[in-house]
């Protein structure tokens, strides 16, 4: 049975309901449930919602989705994916519309911070996972911004500071800053309840450098 529910699910996340739907056929779906988690062959992300065990793994992102939702990849997690900065991320973060928190499992660390509803839906993409399924993720650029918003005693407050940011403090790839959609950084900026001057130095910086690339 646990073959058949990596077949039918995938890496998608599962809430118990579901599971116990799919498993009715046993005595005690919970007792088998309890039993495929000890087995390893389910993995619990948090209370009431798991995910299959499969040989081609799972999505990080997929799971991030699903664990807090509405929400978005983004901050490091998405700038180092995209190879905008050098160090390597060890958690993986989000942004939500809930009340920001974290969840730790055997998959990873995950953190969410509160963004507004209408800063929340600028700057979203979908992701294809290996095994076909989507996430939303921010752009590069929204990453950035979200980066910016959510980083407490930061202030850009001219387009040298926010070059300064990105390339010291950040270690950021110039090149592929100066290749980032200056557009996208003035929406985020005009839907941003705070920092908004921050964004648009950061709008300027990025205008100002792709003219030197």
């Amino acid at each position: 049975m646990s073959l058949a529910l990596a077949e039918r699910f995938g890496s998608v996340p599962i809430n118990s309901g579901i599971l116990q739907n799919t498993l009715k056929d046993y005595r005690s779906p919970r007792a088998r449930i309890q039993l495929l988690e000890r087995r390893g062959e389910l993995i619990s992300l948090r209370r009431d919602l798991y995910v299959c065990n499969t040989a081609q793994g799972y999505s990080h992102g997929l799971i991030a989705n699903h664990l807090l939702g509405p929400s978005y990849v983004s901050y490091e997690t998405v700038l180092a994916e995209a190879g905008i900065i050098p160090e390597r991320v060890y958690s993986i973060r989000s942004s939500c519309l809930a009340r920001s928190r974290s969840f730790d499992n055997a998959t990873g660390h995950y953190e969410y911070t509160q963004v507004p509803a209408a800063y929340f839906a600028v700057g979203i993409r979908s992701v294809q996972t290996e095994q076909g399924y989507y996430y939303l993720s921010a752009t590069p650029e929204k990453a950035l911004c979200d980066l910016i918003l959510a980083t407490p005693g930061l202030r850009l407050q001219t387009p040298k500071a926010a070059r300064e940011y990105a390339e010291i403090y950040l270690r950021a790839d110039m090149e592929a800053i100066a290749g980032m959609n200056a557009d996208l950084i003035a929406a985020c900026a005009e839907a941003a309840h705070k920092k908004n001057n921050d964004l648009k130095n950061l709008e300027k910086f990025i205008r100002h450098e792709q003219q030197r690339f």
